[in-house]
């Protein structure tokens, strides 16, 4: 069956480029105030593997670039080898963001790469109605004729806030991507870097407001802010020769 995931409330997301070597550090500084995410294996943290869904006139892609307030993203996401994915839909207005998404297994998602425009190709047998995030997903595939464009894949490290679970802070490595592999199935071992190996994007991500103990964290280690979108920095590094982003 359709894992239903609750919808997400409006959140902001922070970015940060961060040198390898500078992580740690900060970490450490962070620990009184954060919890490891129960997915992370230490240090190294879990693989994402992500395949980003647009049109064959890359409509999702040019939305960002050109900086429309109100705009969404179609992706489908795997954790490490689990034999399920999620579909997700971020849905950003202005500097808020939303993130809806549904659980379903990889062979039912795979099903839905063959093209066909039938929704019940998203609903599990025995279910009476499709998933609201997964007919969503499929008006927007057929909207805007949406096919898996790319894939992204990384390491990523997560915290959560001790004393505020709507805190989230994820440390992502080893950004890579390929054109080619966009089987969710299948993820790719080795891609393209779409930033430098030895920087991680940090992202900080909270519901109203940043608490101050983070603020002065942030400042006192003088960490870069970044608007760096990971699925269109990949379509700009293999399309369109890095010159966008």
């Amino acid at each position: 069956m359709v894992e239903h995931v609750r919808r997400s409330a409006n959140r902001f997301e922070l970015k940060y480029v961060v040198s390898h070597g500078r992580v740690q550090p900060f970490v450490d500084a962070l620990s009184p105030y954060l919890v490891d995410d129960r997915n992370v294996a230490g240090e190294r943290g879990y693989p994402v593997y992500s395949v980003y869904w647009d049109s064959d006139e890359w409509t999702l892609f040019w939305e960002k670039i050109e900086g429309l307030k109100d705009r969404r993203k179609l992706r489908v996401r795997r954790y490490a080898d689990s034999s399920h994915g999620f579909v997700e839909i971020k849905h950003r207005t202005d500097r808020t963001l939303q993130k809806r998404r549904a659980r379903l297994p990889l062979t039912t998602i795979y099903e839905s790469f063959r093209g066909s425009e039938d929704r019940r190709i998203w609903q599990e047998p025995g279910e009476d109605a499709v998933d609201p995030v997964v007919a969503e997903a499929a008006y927007l595939r057929e909207r805007f004729r949406l096919r898996p464009r790319m894939a992204v894949s990384y390491r990523r490290r997560a915290f959560f806030g001790a004393f505020d679970p709507d805190l989230r802070i994820t440390f992502d490595s080893r950004l890579q991507y390929d054109r080619h592999a966009v089987d969710i199935a299948h993820p790719f071992e080795t891609g393209d870097y779409i930033v430098d190996p030895r920087i991680v994007i940090m992202e900080v991500k909270f519901s109203e407001r940043a608490p101050v103990w983070l603020c002065n964290l942030l400042s006192s280690f003088d960490f870069q802010m970044t608007r760096l979108s990971k699925y269109c920095s990949a379509v700009d590094r293999a399309y369109f020769g890095g010159r966008l982003t």
